[in-house]
């Protein structure tokens, strides 16, 4: 019982030290193309730290990352969905493009826009990463409701850790970083 009061003792005192060190903290939740996410978050009117957050969880900032299902770049974005959102912003599609960051920020940062003003925020996270249509169908048929507070209703795990990363990471970049994210921050 006592190693666990040492333990408890030794986490509150990494996490003061780390709350009070940005430095330190800048390790854990790094930032990359600040430029890309704050042109591409003012221009789709949504928070730069989420779509930073978004990137962090999805891709880790590298801009080659290729998923298991296809998902290339940044935000991930399948290329179907890339082709798709291409066409609505009036931009030329390549595939090949994915990788670039200014292309695929403002291509996935543009689709999780549409997604907000269809859903609200929680499940346009959910969305964007479980599906449209699988969120949908999660609410149509009363499996989940959307809301943060019934995330553990959410048929996938994976989903559930994404939103709950997304969201996390969110406050962590707005404290981060609030000076390379500035601008008009919604």
């Amino acid at each position: 019982m006592k190693s666990y009061g040492f333990f408890i003792l030794l986490l509150a005192l990494f996490l003061t030290f780390a709350l009070l060190h940005k430095p330190l903290m800048r390790r854990f939740c790094p930032l990359e193309y600040s430029e890309e996410i704050v042109r591409s978050a003012l221009e789709a009117k949504v928070s730069p730290f989420l779509i930073a957050s978004i990137i962090r969880v999805e891709s880790n900032f590298q801009k080659d990352a290729v998923s298991p299902k296809g998902a290339k770049g940044l935000m991930q974005l399948m290329p179907s969905t890339a082709e798709y959102v291409a066409g609505l912003k009036g931009v030329e599609y390549d595939e090949q493009s994915l990788t670039d960051p200014a292309f695929n920020v403002a291509l996935g940062t543009y689709y999780y826009k549409l997604l907000l003003d269809y859903w609200g925020k929680v499940a346009a996270l959910a969305s964007y990463n479980a599906g449209r249509g699988n969120v949908e169908r999660w609410i149509n048929e009363g499996t989940w409701d959307g809301t943060w507070e019934n995330r553990a209703d959410i048929p996938y795990p994976e989903t559930r850790q994404f939103l709950s990363k997304v969201i996390t990471l969110e406050k962590w970049y707005a404290y981060l970083y609030k000076d390379e994210l500035s601008g008009d921050v919604y």
